[in-house]
């Protein structure tokens, strides 16, 4: 699938790759492109082959499959040089509707002819190819071509058999079905194809700017708006479950002069380290988010007893103290952490977020530590 792409991209001018609408269309045109010519040359093939045409006949079908192979390749001519797609797509269409027409009526015309069928191509090629607009534009030239095959069938004008024998009908009606079913289903499929990997890309595209606008761009986890959308979620989840839900915000002290000394670099590489090492220390069910320049929050679910926030937070902690070489500087860096639980500070989780910075100054007067909200802090 992947080579059928990459085969079709070397085709495709630049500027189509962007509108993915316009991409999938010129997937389609080159796939029909390369698909007519094949059955075109299946069809001359079957015609010399197997057909007991007179010599002057096989002329005529040299000269009929010589005419389809040149609207095709004019058709990618045209598309490739002058990159417009509009025109190629409806010279693709128009070379189906020509070729189909004479074809109908040099082999009995509108009551005998036995590919009277290939009428269908024109309308699901033209609304393949060219949308609705246009689609409806051949639909009803496919309409005017049957008419006026219908009625130069009943006037007696310009419609010949050129086959003669029954079984050459027979054989040229059943390959025709063939013929029918294999482009307007490989039409289809290509189709479905390139949408399915078009819906693909899309959605991957999706994730990535949604990742892009719910992450932090420096250190990768969520950023302050993730974080408060997961805060609402695991309260309801806790509330419903009947568990407690733990907020811890955590200052870096320290960081300040690691950025004002050896430089913003080196702070940024400082906060990517010190990320790092929050998402080692939580568990899976847990979340690390960066809300400003350098403090965190921390968003730890399922809490049933104190020991439980108090175990990740010291981990956490001790992470954080841990050297880090920056550009052969040995730097510490220390975590203040401010903690509020939730539903025992408040089930409101804008106060809960509140109440967990209030702890976390608290914190940092101490310095290197972890401070529990109380309600005394409101009152200082």
């Amino acid at each position: 699938m992947n080579s059928l792409f990459r085969f079709l991209d070397g085709f495709v001018p630049e500027q189509f790759r962007s509108n993915p609408s316009d991409l999938t269309r010129c997937y389609i045109l080159l796939g029909l492109i390369f698909c007519n010519s094949s059955m075109s040359i299946f069809c001359l093939l079957t015609l010399l082959g197997f057909l007991h045409l007179p010599e002057q006949n096989q002329i005529l079908a040299v000269g009929m499959v010589a005419g389809c192979l040149i609207g095709y390749g004019t058709s990618f001519t045209v598309f490739k040089l002058t990159q417009n797609y509009r025109i190629a797509s409806n010279l693709l269409v128009f070379t189906l509707a020509l070729i189909n027409f004479v074809a109908i009526n040099i082999t009995g015309g509108f009551y005998e002819s036995p590919i009277l069928q290939l009428f269908l191509l024109i309308p699901v090629t033209g609304f393949l190819l060219c949308g609705l607009g246009n689609g409806l534009f051949w639909l009803a030239i496919t309409v005017l071509l049957t008419t006026l095959s219908y009625y130069m069938a009943n006037f007696g004008i310009g419609a010949r058999q050129l086959i003669v024998n029954p079984d050459d009908k027979k054989l040229l009606f059943t390959s025709m079905h063939f013929v029918l079913l294999i482009m307007v289903g490989g039409g289809l499929i290509i189709y479905e194809l390139i949408n399915e990997s078009l819906k693909r890309k899309l959605n991957d595209e999706r994730n990535r700017f949604q990742h892009r606008a719910s992450h932090d761009s420096l250190t990768g986890l969520p950023n302050r708006f993730e974080f408060f959308r997961r805060l609402n979620q695991a309260a309801i989840a806790c509330e419903d479950r009947n568990q407690k839900l733990a907020i811890v915000y955590i200052d870096l002290d320290g960081f300040k002069p690691v950025n004002d000394e050896l430089g913003h670099a080196a702070g940024d590489e400082l906060l990517c380290v010190i990320a790092s090492r929050l998402k080692a220390s939580l568990r899976l069910t847990d979340t690390s988010a960066r809300i400003g320049g350098d403090e965190f929050a921390l968003l730890l679910p399922g809490i049933k007893v104190p020991e439980d926030t108090e175990i990740i937070i010291n981990k956490v902690l001790t992470a954080i103290k841990q050297p880090i070489t920056i550009d052969d500087e040995e730097v510490i860096v220390h975590g203040s952490a401010g903690i509020a639980i939730f539903p025992d500070h408040s089930f409101d989780t804008d106060r809960l977020c509140r109440f967990a910075d209030l702890a976390m100054y608290k914190a940092k007067e101490k310095h290197d530590c972890a401070v529990y909200f109380s309600p005394q802090m409101l009152d200082e």
